[in-house]
């Protein structure tokens, strides 16, 4: 039996296969290995295997995907939280670009993308992400992310980039005002998270040419700083994961052609992939 879970700063999808058609797939509360605090890891770990019934003797070697979990301290601290519950498992842990690599493009190379809450992109070939672009976080990068987009958001709302009535529609329908969005950046724990919660109301109202130009200008930045400077082939199409390139698809699509990139699949949420990839792939 293994365990694979591929873990954003938002949420965390499992699945449990013996490897063959018998899966189980949950979700629980996801976590960034590098920001997160130990034992906000260790609770989410915890919460998911014991509210979903996980026999930790029965699992043989776990397959990690997570947002941080770059090599040194964000991989070690996944893995010696999950050692704790799985004491007889083979554990191995791989940054989430790794898994968007794997889940997308399996055995093919290509342009490996993440637009969730935050952003993250490199080319993916053999098994692994070669070359690729820091995305910096939320704070000096992230472009096009649900963290970069939601900050563009309310800092048009606030800095009267947009006629007011855009500002009362917001605070009605995200019930919040002004202190809200300070509070939630600057005293939450997850500021983050609290940002691309705001992209639901941007979804929302999209055919609103001044939400489309919104997200297409971060699209825009995407592509100009994270895969254009990518030393790839040209002939590489990318493909993206998360929830903003979901929603998103047309807008991201339209970007994409803007800038010569053509995109092979955009796959919400890759969990079902990566079953598939280590079902087929003996590493």
């Amino acid at each position: 039996m293994f365990l694979i879970a591929d873990c954003g700063s938002t949420k965390c999808d499992w699945a449990v296969s013996n490897g063959d058609e018998d899966v189980k797939f949950f979700s629980g509360v996801g976590f960034n290995a590098i920001h997160s605090k130990d034992e906000v890891i260790l609770l989410a770990i915890k919460n998911a295997i014991s509210s979903n019934g996980i026999d930790t003797k029965s699992i043989d070697k776990i397959y990690f995907y997570g947002a941080g979990c770059i090599e040194g301290i964000g991989a070690e601290k996944v893995s010696y939280t999950l050692k704790y519950f799985f004491q007889n498992s083979e554990i191995y842990t791989f940054d989430d670009l790794t898994g968007a690599g794997r889940a997308i493009f399996k055995t093919d190379p290509g342009i490996a993308c993440i637009l969730g809450t935050g952003c993250n992109s490199g080319v993916y070939s053999n098994f692994e992400i070669g070359d690729h672009i820091y995305p910096m976080g939320y704070i000096i990068g992230d472009e096009g992310s649900g963290a970069s987009i939601g900050k563009r958001l309310v800092n048009a709302i606030y800095k009267k980039e947009l006629p007011d009535t855009y500002r009362n529609l917001f605070e009605k329908e995200c019930m919040m005002s002004y202190d809200d969005v300070i509070y939630g950046v600057y005293r939450s724990d997850t500021p983050a998270v609290f940002l691309a919660s705001l992209v639901p109301f941007i979804h929302e109202h999209i055919n609103d040419p001044i939400f489309r130009n919104l997200v297409f200008c971060e699209f825009d930045l995407f592509f100009n700083h994270n895969i254009i400077r990518l030393d790839r082939p040209k002939n590489y199409s990318a493909g993206f994961v998360g929830s903003i390139a979901s929603y998103f698809e047309d807008i991201l699509r339209d970007a994409a052609r803007f800038h010569g990139i053509t995109i092979s699949s955009i796959i919400q949420r890759p969990i079902q992939r990566l079953v598939e990839f280590h079902n087929e792939v003996s590493l």
